[in-house]
């Protein structure tokens, strides 16, 4: 059970990877460059983390 729990983990892994090779449209705040989707995932998920304080429970 618990090999598969791991093969299923570095499966998505490997799939979020991918999120590297998919540009998104919108320009960075400083209008350097376009994100791909990984950087914008990485910070929703760090935006998230900093704020969950001011979430409702449930």
């Amino acid at each position: 059970m618990q090999i598969n729990r791991l093969t299923q983990q570095i499966q998505f892994i490997i799939e979020i990877d991918q999120l590297k090779q998919v540009m998104r449209q919108t320009l960075l705040t400083d209008s350097s460059r376009r994100e791909n989707s990984a950087e914008h995932s990485w910070h929703l998920a760090m935006m998230a983390i900093a704020l969950i304080e001011y979430a409702q429970e449930g």
